[in-house]
């Protein structure tokens, strides 16, 4: 889509402030478990089940993200979703009963995945051409992490003004709500009709591909290899380096903490910009995600070897979590080397999702499990040095994905296949 700079950078904004927002509610409790636990009168196994559902519909709806995407209006749906998580953030913000909570954290993985998903990474891909979506959508998933970061410590100053944690949960939902009213409005005053300008021939392909058809291409699989590799790595030491450093290496919780907020905010928006840039830098995307998967695999290693030192090992944490990071803000960027056409998108994005980022389901399970190991022999550092091989197995994966990647698109450069 041909945009102005100016134009397109608001675009951007606004598509991925959406998609930081569109999570905050479903997931408040990871920021307010005990008020939300207070304000709502439920157990913690009733929290659970709430979590539990939201996980559930957000998983199912990939697929049909990506469905929705290529038969509806881009713009529309991105309407719908604001809109709709606005509404439901007000019916939740009314303390329903336990089955109406259900409802309300059903609807949620509906709206902020079902039809938002697919068709905000369309809109994204659509923001530029190949050369540009390394920093396309690194510098979404900073923006991403900033508007996140900054409405989740404006809930978090409001809640203090209140005397009661239920009419602070309650202000915190509404200041929600209120936000997706204004990103309902700015998507439809600013954000354009990617569909409008859609030329026949476009149109027409994109509906004759089916779910089953996209899942016998080896475009497909191939960027589900390579994001699932990279969301594994994400996955584990975004979850598991902070516990690492606090029960391994043995620094204080309050210095833990601060270094999580580092990993979480500082470096996924330093990440985001730094790594789109690098990546568009590379001929092929694939040579970036090679060098990114070796020095993810090198770093993992690193952080056995100088376990003993302890400052230089907080330092590889660091490092480290800027590694997967780039690679998670960048994964995205290589559909068109894999060989998935533009028109092909929505349904691409919503089985290499499905598939792609099924590691929430079971990486936490098993790295438990690898914690628990070491506990049983003594030694919780034997479980996280089980962690670190499962991490270095996962980037040697990455680094094979990632010339498979760059052969793909050598052929495609050279021959003009797809598919």
């Amino acid at each position: 889509m041909n945009l102005d700079k100016s134009k397109r950078n608001i675009v951007l904004i606004i598509l991925s402030v959406i998609a930081g927002i569109a999570y905050l509610a479903p997931l408040i409790r990871f920021t307010f478990y005990d008020q939300m636990v207070a304000a709502l009168g439920i157990t913690d196994i009733q929290l659970g089940t709430l979590a539990g559902v939201y996980g559930t519909l957000s998983v199912i709806g990939y697929v049909p993200s990506g469905i929705l995407a290529e038969k509806f209006n881009t713009k529309k749906l991105l309407i719908l979703s604001c809109a709709a998580m606005c509404l439901i953030t007000l019916w939740y913000s009314m303390f329903p009963g336990f089955t109406a909570l259900i409802v309300i954290h059903g609807l949620y993985g509906i709206f902020s995945v079902g039809t938002f998903w697919s068709p905000y990474l369309k809109a994204i891909r659509n923001l530029g051409d190949e050369s540009e979506q390394g920093r396309l959508f690194g510098i979404s998933e900073g923006v991403r992490g900033v508007g996140q970061t900054i409405v989740a410590f404006i809930c978090l100053g409001v809640m203090g003004l209140f005397a009661t944690e239920a009419a602070g949960f309650r202000a915190v939902l509404l200041i929600n709500a209120v936000v997706f009213a204004l990103l309902t409005l700015l998507v439809v005053f600013l954000v354009p009709d990617f569909d409008k300008d859609k030329g026949k021939e476009t149109v027409v392909t994109g509906k004759k591909e089916s779910m089953w058809k996209a899942f016998g291409k080896s475009s497909i699989w191939l960027c589900i290899f390579v994001i699932m590799c990279g969301y594994i790595l994400w996955n584990t030491a975004n979850s598991y380096m902070g516990t690492y450093c606090t029960r391994v290496l043995m620094i204080t919780p309050e210095l833990s903490s601060t270094l999580s907020i580092i990993r979480s905010y500082i470096i996924v928006f330093v990440a985001g910009i730094s790594g789109g840039i690098i990546m568009d830098k590379f001929k092929f995307k694939g040579s970036g995600m090679f060098f990114a998967f070796l020095a993810t695999g090198v770093c993992a290693a690193a952080v056995f070897f100088t376990s003993q030192t302890t400052m230089i090992c907080v330092v590889v944490t660091v490092i480290l979590a800027y590694l997967v990071n780039v690679i998670k803000s960048t994964y995205w960027s290589i559909l068109g080397e894999a060989g998935v056409p533009l028109a092909m998108t929505g349904i691409a994005t919503g089985i290499i999702s499905l598939i792609g980022l099924s590691p929430d389901i079971f990486v936490a399970p098993i790295i438990s499990r690898f914690l628990a190991y070491g506990e049983a022999q003594g030694d919780v550092t034997i479980g996280f040095n089980i962690m670190i091989v499962w991490m270095v197995v996962w980037s040697a994966l990455g680094i094979l994905s990632a010339v498979l990647l760059k052969r793909r698109g050598m052929k495609i450069k050279a021959r003009g296949v797809e598919g």
